[in-house]
């Protein structure tokens, strides 16, 4: 991505939090602001914002040309691309990624505020795959293509959950992007080979691949049903419990 798409999503991040909600008819939840940030981002006239097509509503629609914002799950999307692809429409989904995040924890009986720290983990393309595998169905259709969106975040979470420090299963009282670092766009079947990492070799194990890519489980078998859904990968043999894959 260029400096200058970084340098307007920073413009964007210096307007009043109240214009963009307002402006976006979302409320003050904190997945709803950074869908607001995303949805001016991407369309800065708010005449195409929340467009009725049929019985939906898209986030941001001009002519045949739909962009959806999804900052959850990728598989409440099911049933719109369905519809949008039916009518002819072209479909963009937009997936914020948080990049780096810093967390404070926030006591909802005194209002107090941890201070700021960093996460240890650092968001990659490889923390879609559980999402993209919900909509897998419908990414080779050459009419949908995902953008991922790399974000810098501050998120604010409050202390009620269970446990030790009420963090477990802990609810988010707010997210608030601070930096776009980059968006890898994913439009046609060979850009899907982020996905193939190059020390893969071109015969391989679903060991080989988690080793590789630290996956595991859902999103380990997510990773290669799409792998084989745009054709970048194919089931080749059994050998005992291993299935066996080959690249092409």
């Amino acid at each position: 991505m260029t400096d200058e798409e970084k340098k307007r999503f920073s413009e964007l991040l210096e307007r009043p939090r109240e214009e963009l909600l307002i402006s976006a008819g979302v409320g003050t939840l904190s997945e709803k602001y950074l869908h607001a940030v995303f949805k001016y981002y991407y369309e800065p006239n708010p005449d195409f914002h929340e467009v009725g097509i049929g019985r939906f509503t898209a986030d941001i629609c001009r002519d045949k040309d739909i962009i959806e914002i999804q900052t959850r799950s990728l598989g409440r999307l099911r049933e719109k691309l369905e519809f949008y692809i039916s009518e002819g429409y072209y479909t963009t989904v937009v997936y914020p990624i948080p990049h780096k995040k810093w967390i404070s924890w926030l006591d909802p009986e005194t209002g107090k505020l941890t201070p700021k720290r960093r996460s240890p983990k650092t968001g990659t393309a490889f923390d879609s795959i559980y999402e993209l595998y919900n909509i897998k169905d419908y990414l080779p259709s050459g009419q949908v293509q995902v953008v991922l969106e790399l974000v810098d975040v501050f998120d604010i979470k409050n202390q009620d959950g269970y446990g030790k420090g009420k963090k477990h299963r802990a609810t988010r009282n707010d997210r608030i992007p601070l930096e776009l670092f980059d968006e890898i766009i994913l439009s046609e079947p060979s850009d899907y080979r982020i996905f193939l990492p190059e020390a893969l070799p071109d015969t391989f194990t679903r060991k080989d691949y988690a080793k590789l890519t630290r996956l595991d489980g859902r999103a380990l078998s997510g990773a290669i049903k799409i792998l084989e859904e745009m054709g970048l990968v194919r089931f080749a043999s059994k050998q005992g419990n291993k299935f066996i894959y080959k690249k092409g």
